[in-house]
């Protein structure tokens, strides 16, 4: 899917507009000639000014392109099925990860959707496996993020 750069240009220049008018309420620091609305501000100046090139340009796409263009993919029965299984399995996981744990559901849902996209079973439940363990060597020991042991917890290292 590809959104016209129009839409997005208008978007980021709302955003850029609220950051302006959001930074002009930050109370001045006393003793300081800039106060803490000042990078704000810059930054907000910024999001306006680059928005203007992509409007520009995305209108003047705008009638060959429309709104919205969506890949072959996204208008296939499988592109839709692959994505409702990822939202079901993201859903799932956010629903039962503190019961079940973090590795059985990362080696589940990484099989899964290895095996939607035709991978052979020993192949997808190896790479699962191997995925699995290394996104929780990194997030659990080296950056410290408690993820959920759920049914493994006997076992937890």
């Amino acid at each position: 899917m590809r959104i016209n750069d129009a839409l997005l240009g208008l978007v980021l220049m709302a955003l850029g507009v609220a950051v302006f008018l959001y930074a002009r309420t930050l109370p001045d620091m006393p003793g300081q000639n800039v106060g803490p609305y000042v990078f704000p501000m810059v930054i907000a100046i910024g999001l306006v000014g680059f928005s203007i090139p992509l409007v520009i340009g995305g209108m003047r796409q705008w009638r060959t392109t429309g709104a919205v263009q969506y890949a072959d993919w996204a208008q296939s029965r499988r592109g839709h099925l692959n994505t409702l299984i990822t939202v079901v399995l993201v859903v799932l996981y956010i629903a039962a990860a503190k019961e079940v744990g973090f590795i059985p559901f990362g080696v589940a849902i990484i099989a899964t959707m290895l095996l939607v996209q035709g991978v052979a079973p020993l192949p997808a439940l190896l790479t699962a496996l191997a995925t699995t363990l290394v996104v929780h060597y990194a997030f659990y020991t080296l950056l410290r993020v408690p993820l959920p042991w759920g049914i493994l917890l006997p076992v937890a290292w």
